[in-house]
């Protein structure tokens, strides 16, 4: 588990085993999947996080969260498309998609719909 802490002191914690540098992004891979990236510029610093620490927080994330720091399916990937499109508040989306404001955020950056200096609203 890394803990990638961002310019604006936002930070997400990715579940990579392995980053890799391409075209001035940091991409997070686990187990031969890509599970993020970031533009390299905007990362103020990277973290290898405790992993005992990490599976407690992802147990009590998912209390609340049950799809927290899972993979996305692309049938979850539609319905965020979707609802941003239709202009789904925040709250919307972290209850209908079981994940938490960050994961949203981060992957609605990856698919281009919100840019490094947009908040989710």
């Amino acid at each position: 588990m890394m803990r990638v802490t961002l310019e604006d002191a936002d930070y997400c914690d990715v579940p990579a085993d392995l980053m890799t540098f391409d075209d001035g992004a940091v991409v997070f891979w686990r187990e031969g999947e890509e599970v993020g990236r970031h533009r390299q510029a905007r990362i103020r610093s990277l973290e290898l996080l405790n992993v005992r620490s990490m599976t407690r927080k992802i147990e009590r994330a998912r209390k609340n969260h049950p799809k927290a720091f899972s993979q996305w399916s692309p049938e979850d990937e539609q319905t965020l498309i979707e609802m941003f499109h239709n202009g789904a508040t925040k709250d919307e989306l972290v209850t209908t998609l079981g994940r938490q404001e960050g994961g949203i955020a981060t992957r609605l950056r990856s698919l281009g719909l919100l840019t490094d200096d947009q908040k989710l609203e």
